[in-house]
């Protein structure tokens, strides 16, 4: 599961980067304005949770092969009182729980997965209330909370052990200049991509969990109609939505 989504995110990253890029970083501009400017935390707080889901929902048409636009990136304000009131009653929740004594930041780590589908549920289904937003994203992220953990923690400790070995190299008369250097240019460029890569990953297992194929009884049956990858030639159970060796779209 893991691989593919991987596979399926890393391919629309080298697709579109400039765009992603882009919108993330007219997210994050805009994040800091309404900082500035906000004032108010009941003014800040809400227009920047939208924003998130706005961006949420333009990984989620990026994953899907979509165009992305920065129209995407303000389609929550479409339904403002909707997504904002949604978005942070998320947040009021993770806080909650993360203030319970001793077990809280564990708990808060495990509600905050449990409620990750939250943004896209609020933008795509608009007749759904806060409450039943956070109850849907519950029912969709079980069986898949590990997965998700493990998609975000692993390259994240992975770095953190790679710039820990480079910056002691570092410390080593005369050469270790050069491994200042490369350090400095894979911290740069897990800042400027690991953000998009974790937003189309996280999308990645939505629209994995949303299109329920990998749970029908037709999965482990043989003689269950298949489809051919175009990309790579691999045979997918029919109506899976993409390829599970390369990760490309099945086109119907």
């Amino acid at each position: 599961m893991i691989k593919q989504i991987y596979t399926r995110a890393f391919n629309i990253l080298m697709k579109m980067p400039l765009k992603l890029w882009g919108l993330s970083l007219l997210s994050g501009f805009l994040t800091i304005l309404v900082l500035i400017f906000g004032f108010l935390p009941i003014i800040s707080i809400p227009v920047i949770v939208t924003l998130n889901a706005g961006m949420a929902a333009v990984y989620l048409d990026g994953y899907n092969g979509k165009e992305v636009y920065s129209d995407q990136l303000f389609s929550g304000f479409k339904n403002f009182g909707h997504v904002a009131g949604g978005m942070c009653w998320k947040s009021l929740w993770v806080l909650l729980w993360f203030l319970i004594p001793i077990a809280g930041p564990v708990i808060a780590i495990i509600k905050s997965l449990s409620y990750a589908f939250t943004p896209y549920i609020l933008t795509q289904e608009p007749e759904i209330n806060a409450t039943e937003a956070l109850r849907k994203s519950m029912e969709k992220t079980n069986g898949y909370k590990a997965n998700m953990f493990l998609a975000i923690i692993v390259p994240s400790i992975a770095f953190a052990m790679l710039s820990i070995i480079l910056n002691t190299l570092a410390m080593i008369p005369f050469i270790g200049i050069l491994f200042a250097a490369v350090s400095f240019i894979v911290s740069l460029i897990f800042a400027l991509f690991a953000p998009m890569f974790f937003g189309l990953v996280e999308a990645g297992f939505y629209d994995y969990a949303k299109s329920n194929v990998y749970h029908a009884p037709a999965v482990n049956n043989i003689n269950a109609p298949k489809v051919t990858c175009k990309a790579c030639g691999h045979e997918n159970v029919a109506g899976t939505k993409f390829c599970g060796k390369c990760g490309t779209k099945i086109e119907e």
